[in-house]
């Protein structure tokens, strides 16, 4: 068992928290926190099973998501560990909701469209949690950036049986990315 601090509290969403791991700093644990409306957190089943339906497909292209490290349990509760986003420099990389107040939709295209053509072209299913707050902006260098989704990985939809079906799935990711684009980025 997983001994979480209070003073590695790292962030909290509507269900989860997150910690960085006691044992290594290149991992965080998310745990669904007490006092929720839920006591169990259905973002968590999601994207446990999502990332282990992608384990099983083989991928090893993680540039856009956080890597998977399995289930564990904590003094917190259930938890899984994912990687930690960090900079070239070793910070842990801000959200692209910060960069996007700061420089604007129109400096990250490049980047907007490179992450848009690895969910379609990995078929992974986005959720509608996918918002600029869930987006983490790492930093490889002063020009060179990556968008990394750390939260509405997978499917909310009960029929979800179109996305075993590459044409199915990169349709419904097509209609998620405009919805995306239309809600959060031209404003």
């Amino acid at each position: 068992m997983l001994f979480l601090k209070d003073e590695d509290f790292i962030a909290k969403g509507n269900e989860r928290a997150i910690y960085l791991h006691p044992e290594d700093n290149k991992k965080t644990v998310k745990v669904t926190y007490e006092g929720n409306q839920r006591q169990e957190s259905k973002q968590s089943q999601k994207e446990i099973s999502y990332y282990k339906e992608l384990e099983k497909r083989g991928m090893k292209n993680f540039k856009h998501l956080p890597k998977f490290y399995g289930e564990v349990e904590t003094n917190k509760g259930a938890g899984f560990v994912i990687e930690l986003i960090r900079d070239y420099d070793g910070k842990v990389s801000k959200s692209f909701a910060f960069y996007l107040k700061e420089n604007g939709v129109e400096a990250y295209q490049k980047e907007l469209e490179e992450y848009r053509q690895y969910f379609l072209d990995n078929c992974i299913i986005f959720n509608y949690g996918m918002m600029p707050k869930n987006i983490l902006l790492r930093k490889n260098s002063e020009t060179d950036f990556d968008l990394v989704l750390i939260d509405g990985l997978g499917d909310v939809s009960h029929f979800t049986l179109p996305n075993k079906i590459p044409y199915f799935a990169r349709r419904r990711i097509s209609r998620r990315w405009e919805k995306f684009v239309n809600k959060y980025l031209l404003k």
